[in-house]
């Protein structure tokens, strides 16, 4: 934990990027080391499959690494999730520095060992966030949180392992394989999938 930083720090990693996974909860500035190897590939190959399935159903935008806001003018509150997804007629909340204005509809997050994923959900509850998809770095365990009222619960999986994502159309599951790997499928389309 670093307590105190000074501003010719501050600048240094403005200057040099390594800022850009820094976030503010409410005026205090939390430092994240930069992803492994494992959590990018990860973060990129759900990308890869997400973006072209929303595309071609017209259900919205999904990015990596924005800002999402807790305030539509204000810079002291962000998260920056993993991947955010705003849902088709919902654009006017994309702001060129990040999501403004209100919640986005779903925000991925892999988590690793020590992060803050977990403590990260009441600031999306507050925005509204209707779910937040999480997934283990290591184990690829997929879990769906639900916004119910002012908070959220987890969604129970299948008898099969598959977790929902309503907002996203899909569902996930870990395989018991070696590596360890995760499956995304399209609830509509069993046969889109990919396996991570």
């Amino acid at each position: 934990m670093i307590l105190e930083i000074s501003a010719q720090e501050l600048e240094r990693r403005r200057r040099t990027g390594k800022d850009v996974r820094d976030e503010m909860w409410e005026g205090v500035l939390h430092i994240a080391p930069a992803p492994t190897l494992e959590h990018q590939r990860i973060q990129d190959r759900l990308l890869l499959f997400l973006v072209p399935l929303l595309e071609s159903r017209r259900a919205g935008v999904l990015v990596s690494g924005i800002n999402v806001f807790a305030d539509k003018a204000g810079d002291e509150d962000y998260r920056i999730p993993d991947l955010t997804y705003v849902a088709a007629g919902r654009e006017h909340l994309l702001a060129l520095d990040g999501v403004r204005g209100g919640g986005p509809d779903a925000v991925l997050e892999i988590r690793s060992p020590g992060d803050e994923t977990y403590e990260k959900l009441p600031f999306f509850s507050r925005l509204g966030v209707r779910e937040v998809v999480v997934v283990d770095r290591d184990t690829k365990k997929p879990e769906v949180f639900r916004l119910a009222g002012p908070e959220y619960l987890a969604v129970a999986p299948d008898r099969e392992g598959w977790v929902t994502s309503e907002c996203l159309g899909v569902r996930l599951r870990a395989l018991a394989s070696q590596p360890k790997r995760l499956v995304v499928e399209d609830l509509a389309d069993a046969a889109r999938r990919s396996e991570i």
